[in-house]
């Protein structure tokens, strides 16, 4: 499958890096799908430009590979609905990772992980569908990351951390060893993660966590 040509959703930033590594590693990027080109310009140059999700059904599943080049932001679930909704027309997910990346040959990568410039994967660690480990990221050994996560750039996550489905970590966040992160949780910028913490809850600065009601 990696000889597939691809189509990269979104037109964004986080579209642009992504297509810069694919480029640098000479994959065949047929389009873009994204109603306006918003970075990263000059890349996109030559591509195909399409406006609309619905277009990618001109394509059949077995003749490319979608990237889901969506940023992930918190509360925002653009994301994932488009890796659910495609998946479920039976498109296959491009797994993209950058030179740089340091990932050892004992770690496991799902389907559609995307793991940025200078991020590092230790032994034994887990990483699922669909999770973002973006620039200069830092997972320790045996660490477990479910689907859906974005692990913002700078991250320092200590070994055997596991982290539950739909988890944004912010930039520069830091989490001890052997820490559990519920689902749908969010930790700020330069949060320090000391305690495990529950579903749906936000952590930042030095405050421990603060549950979202309702969440």
């Amino acid at each position: 499958m990696k000889n597939k040509p691809l189509v990269i959703i979104g037109g964004g930033g986080h579209a642009a890096a992504l297509l810069e590594v694919l480029l640098l590693q000479g994959r065949d990027v047929i389009a873009v799908v994204a109603p306006e080109i918003t970075a990263g310009k000059e890349l996109f140059k030559g591509i195909e430009h399409l406006k609309s999700d619905d277009a990618i059904l001109n394509f059949y599943p077995s003749e490319i590979q979608l990237v889901n080049g969506i940023g992930a932001m918190p509360y925002s679930c653009l994301r994932t609905k488009i890796h659910l909704e495609f998946k479920g027309l039976s498109y296959d997910f491009a797994t993209v990772i950058a030179n740089s990346a340091n990932v050892s040959a004992n770690a496991t990568i799902s389907e559609g992980v995307q793991i940025l410039s200078n991020a590092t994967i230790c032994i034994g660690c887990k990483i699922g569908f669909g999770t973002i480990i973006n620039t200069s990221a830092s997972i320790d050994h045996d660490c477990e990351i479910a689907a859906f996560c974005h692990i913002a750039p700078g991250v320092i996550m200590s070994g055997q951390v596991r982290v539950n489905e739909s988890v944004h970590i912010g930039t520069g966040a830091k989490i001890i060893n052997g820490i559990q992160i519920g689902k749908n949780t969010i930790i700020g910028v330069g949060a320090n993660i000391f305690k495990t913490l529950p579903d749906s809850s936000i952590a930042y600065g030095a405050r421990p966590f603060i549950k979202l009601e309702g969440k």
